[in-house]
């Protein structure tokens, strides 16, 4: 029997990456993105694979929570102020 994969909306990705939809908007538009594999409700709702966006977080771990995404921005600005 076939198994349909795991599917994710951009609001199970805000519940995820506890990430605000606008953030997760802009992160759609970098270009190593995973793109959509469908669209429902009349296109206005992108559906991703689960593995796409597993692959995803393993090269952007710190996309994964808040702390990490804090902890990054604090280690960034600390090279910046050296």
């Amino acid at each position: 029997m076939n198994q349909i994969p795991n599917l994710l909306t951009i609001a199970d990705l805000t519940t995820r990456w506890q990430m605000p939809r606008q953030s997760i908007h802009e992160k759609k538009m970098e270009n190593d993105f995973p793109p959509p594999v469908q669209y429902v409700a009349n296109g206005r709702t992108a559906l991703f694979l689960e593995s796409d966006i597993e692959v995803y977080e393993k090269k952007y771990p710190w996309i994964t929570s808040p702390e990490k995404r804090r902890s990054r921005q604090r280690f960034i600005w600390s090279l910046i102020n050296q």
